[in-house]
């Protein structure tokens, strides 16, 4: 089987300087240096805050095939450092505060200066309007545009859903965003700036998937757990040694679903017939449906309901069965990576596949920090020895 489809390093010959830090940032340069680009992580002498405690187990995965270089830009020798980087590259990636970045001297007007090509690609929680000094995450995200609020059970408080999503999902953004931006300038021969939120990201989401629902009823939505406002029975059951998520999606897999369940009064109880009066009953129908699984085992279940061609219906899983799950090992979308501090960790590719392979050609571990420094300024930056043992002396860069 092919690992990764030829020729997809479609941005080789692209330099991207990123300063970034948690994921959002991080994760949208590792796409891209996926796709053949030279990535150079950008970071303070302390390090993106994500390598600590608080992300270790992700920072590996989503800095990868990066080059890893420490410059202080809070001294004006280390601003000096990166805007020569900057001279030299296509595009800028940031995710920091935004007076962060007018601190450092770093918004698009410094860097256009230096460079009138460069696509300044700057993701931030709210962005340009009434809130766009104040710092928000994914979960706070969440909560603000309202998934939050729905998300959990209803009798317990609303929860988060513990993939950053809204994080990832904007990462995606801002690659396709780089991508977009660097096939225009190619036409036009412009650089531009890009702005991407997670409050858009959020808000687009829930307005497509369910803020109709409120538009169209001027009623609120509530926390359902697992179930889905518009389809009845749809959520997770409990067997007898564990869960199953499944459903009828329409009447007739409602008719099959009740005659495995050995249920078949209900297929035409006037209670329950239609999707309709499902959701009207909807506590009944979920208490009749979980009285019933309780019944089967989880394989059992899964394996009958599979049968009929008319339900889906899969076992709730914890996340390391993923790492024995033989249409996963088949698909090689994991690839064994070597780590210096925790050894061999998975790392998955970006999940596009072309003619039968992955485009993502991710080779190289996350760097350790500073591990470039010196090589890049030699290398890139054409520095001499005597320069780069100087800005090293005077703690401007870190590295080796």
């Amino acid at each position: 089987m092919i690992m990764v489809t030829e020729d997809f390093d479609i941005l080789k010959g692209t330099r991207i300087v990123e300063l970034t830090a948690w994921i959002s940032g991080p994760y949208a340069g590792a796409i891209l240096a996926g796709l053949g680009a030279e990535v150079i992580k950008v970071e303070p002498p302390q390090g993106d805050s994500w390598r600590g405690d608080t992300g270790y187990f992700s920072f590996p995965t989503i800095n990868r095939n990066k080059k890893g270089v420490v410059i202080d830009l809070k001294k004006d020798e280390g601003r000096k450092v990166f805007y020569d980087l900057v001279k030299i590259s296509d595009v800028f990636i940031e995710n920091l505060a935004p007076e962060a970045i007018k601190k450092l001297k770093v918004t698009y007007d410094d860097l256009h200066k230096i460079n009138e090509r460069i696509i300044y690609i700057s993701i931030k929680g709210f962005g340009e309007g009434p809130y766009e000094n104040e710092t928000v995450t994914d979960p706070a995200t969440q909560a603000f545009t309202g998934s939050m609020e729905l998300t959990g059970h209803p009798d317990r408080p609303p929860a988060r859903t513990i993939v950053s999503y809204i994080d990832d999902a904007t990462a995606v953004y801002a690659a396709l965003a780089a991508v977009t931006a660097l096939w225009r300038r190619e036409r036009t021969g412009k650089g531009t700036f890009i702005e991407l939120t997670l409050f858009d990201v959020a808000s687009e989401f829930i307005t497509n998937n369910l803020l109709n629902y409120y538009v169209i009823n001027g009623k609120l939505l509530y926390r359902l757990g697992s179930g889905y406002p518009s389809l009845v029975p749809y959520r997770v059951y409990k067997t007898k040694d564990g869960y199953v998520y499944t459903g009828a999606r329409s009447d007739r897999a409602w008719r099959a679903l009740c005659e495995i369940l050995g249920l078949g009064h209900m297929a035409d109880d006037p209670r329950f017939r239609t999707n309709k009066d499902r959701i009207e009953h909807r506590k009944e129908v979920d208490g009749i449906i979980e009285g019933a699984t309780v019944n089967f085992t989880t394989e059992e279940l899964v394996k009958k309901l599979k049968e009929t061609g008319l339900i889906i219906a899969v076992p709730v899983r914890t996340m390391d069965k993923l790492l024995t799950d033989p249409h996963l090992a088949y698909r090689r979308l994991l690839i064994d990576m070597p780590d210096p501090k925790y050894g061999t960790l998975k790392v998955a590719r970006a999940s596009i596949r072309a003619d039968g392979g992955y485009v993502d050609g991710t080779k190289e571990r996350a760097p350790m920090l500073g591990e470039h420094t010196v090589e890049v300024l030699e290398k890139t930056l054409g520095y001499g020895e005597d320069r780069i043992s100087k800005l090293l002396e005077d703690g401007v860069i870190v590295g080796k």
